[in-house]
């Protein structure tokens, strides 16, 4: 991999953790949400770096186009409707949470660290030639063939949560 694409990857990295750290601690719903989009997009630019075409293309239709687009929906009427601030409770952050947040660090580190060295040890074969291969004919092909039941069942759970956030927004 060249520097150029080395750079774009470790941007798109760094684009999805900061945006993930504004989700988590930004107290405003809105903007939160707002950066959950960059995040799920910095994931879709990792899955492209991964040789996972299709699956990066879901992400971007499934989660930054529909899903993004939903909660930013969602917020903007039930803050009409039922005259709701969008600012959030300040979070409070407890000495406990600080000192396990603090001490999960070395082991993070040291877990990358041995999986960095696993794989200088064990390149997989033909990896430049795996990722330029399109992968969507193999996908479609198991989505619908051995995977049909649980890809139907995942359809009428997204119906159900669909009916059910629409029977919760209704007017009372």
């Amino acid at each position: 991999m060249s520097n150029g694409l080395k750079l774009v990857l470790f941007a798109a990295q760094l684009l999805t953790v900061a945006s993930a750290i504004l989700v988590a601690l930004h107290p405003n719903v809105l903007y939160a949400s707002v950066s959950l989009l960059f995040a799920f997009l910095g994931v879709a630019v990792m899955f492209v770096y991964a040789g996972a075409d299709f699956i990066a293309g879901a992400q971007v239709i499934v989660y930054v186009g529909g899903v993004t687009i939903l909660i930013l929906f969602a917020i903007m009427l039930t803050q009409w409707l039922y005259k709701m601030n969008l600012k959030d409770v300040p979070a409070k952050l407890g000495i406990p949470v600080v000192i396990v947040g603090v001490g999960l660090i070395p082991a993070l580190y040291k877990v990358m660290r041995e999986l960095a060295a696993f794989v200088e040890k064990n390149p997989a074969p033909d990896l430049e030639k795996f990722a330029n291969l399109p992968k969507t004919g193999v996908i479609g092909q198991a989505l619908l063939s051995n995977y049909v039941l649980p890809f139907e069942a995942i359809t009428i759970l997204l119906l159900g949560a669909l009916v059910g956030a629409v029977w919760l927004a209704r007017p009372r």
